[in-house]
């Protein structure tokens, strides 16, 4: 049997605690988009083990070698006669989740084929995803906007120090406190400008060491906002509502931190969004991925000619998107 995954596409619009102070930590929010995804095949009927990649997408080989490995060993699987391609992949280190989506669509991919009765939270934990934020594992099942909770905190809980998700493999999947479908109308420009990658591995573990705990007014601000602002306007589709948290939560906290560390074109990009009137932007993680997000498809079109011009001399990745609100499409090719 041969099945196809088809990821979404994860946008982090914040963290929310960084301190610990109330006995929890990290905790985020944000939300799935069509595109661009993750197109993953696998079989179990192939003569020989053996992975296959675009020579664009060489440096994934690795991760796909080392994710199959964990599940086949927790469930005594013999791998050779696996066979994994992945068709299709977005760049890593953007602030998209490329490599959350991936291990899922591997894990995932595997369990069905071998009809495993196991959980997508058990999967998320063995491929060593959510330590920090909850947006890309639960997203991966269910798409909309999601409100994750993040861990326990505290010597001897699920977390003791303020780390990234990449180091911080022992933790448990960050807990969800609720998703709700994205409006359907809405419409998200999406923006990897052609600039140096957002912060990982070991820088990304300094800056969480060296701009944390976050002061606690600051972490009662972004909670302000998202309950008041960000949530009511997804339950209303109300644009404006939801733009005006968004914006809000773009100066304050974490995310005050993630844009200072960027280069000049992300920050004009943000400048150049406001000035021209668009209601809710930001930047995804780390960045440098920047979203605009419109109430119509005309609307959008119009924002993507007009970024397209503004970065004409900068270049990137522009894309379209509709909100994902079911999660990952998994087809049996044969």
């Amino acid at each position: 049997m041969k099945i196809r995954v088809t990821t979404p596409c994860r946008i982090h619009l914040s963290l929310i605690d960084e301190n610990g102070y109330t006995g929890r930590v990290d905790g985020g929010i944000g939300l799935m988009l069509d595109r661009p995804n993750v197109v993953f095949e696998a079989s179990n009927s192939a003569e020989e083990f053996k992975i296959e990649a675009h020579r664009y997408y060489r440096e994934s080989i690795d991760v796909i070698n080392e994710k199959a490995s964990k599940v086949f060993k927790a469930f005594k699987i013999d791998n050779k006669n696996f066979h994994f391609h992945l068709k299709q992949y977005y760049p890593s280190h953007v602030g998209l989740g490329s490599k959350t989506q991936l291990s899922l669509a591997i894990a995932t991919s595997i369990a069905k084929l071998k009809n495993l009765d196991v959980s997508h939270k058990t999967l998320t934990k063995l491929v060593e995803r959510g330590g920090t934020s909850g947006i890309g594992w639960r997203g991966f099942e269910t798409g909309g906007f999601i409100l994750d909770g993040g861990h326990d905190f505290g010597k001897g809980r699920e977390k003791e120090t303020f780390l990234p998700s990449s180091a911080a493999n022992a933790a448990d999947p960050a807990l969800t406190i609720l998703r709700y479908n994205i409006p359907e109308h809405w419409r998200f420009v999406l923006v990897i400008p052609s600039v140096k990658k957002g912060a990982y591995g070991d820088e990304e573990v300094s800056i969480f060491q060296s701009h944390t705990p976050i002061p606690r007014k600051e972490v009662n601000e972004v909670s302000h906002q998202i309950l008041m602002k960000i949530i009511p306007g997804i339950l209303k589709g109300d644009l404006g509502c939801f733009g005006e948290g968004l914006r809000n939560i773009q100066s304050i906290g974490f995310k005050k931190i993630e844009i200072e560390l960027q280069h000049n074109i992300v920050k004009n990009l943000l400048q150049f969004m406001k000035d021209h009137g668009v209601k809710a932007y930001g930047m995804s993680s780390f960045g440098p991925s920047v979203i605009g997000i419109t109430e119509s498809q005309n609307e959008a079109k119009k924002l993507l000619r007009t970024v397209k011009n503004h970065l004409k001399h900068t270049g990137g990745h522009f894309y379209l998107c509709k909100p994902n609100n079911t999660g990952a499409k998994f087809e049996i090719l044969d």
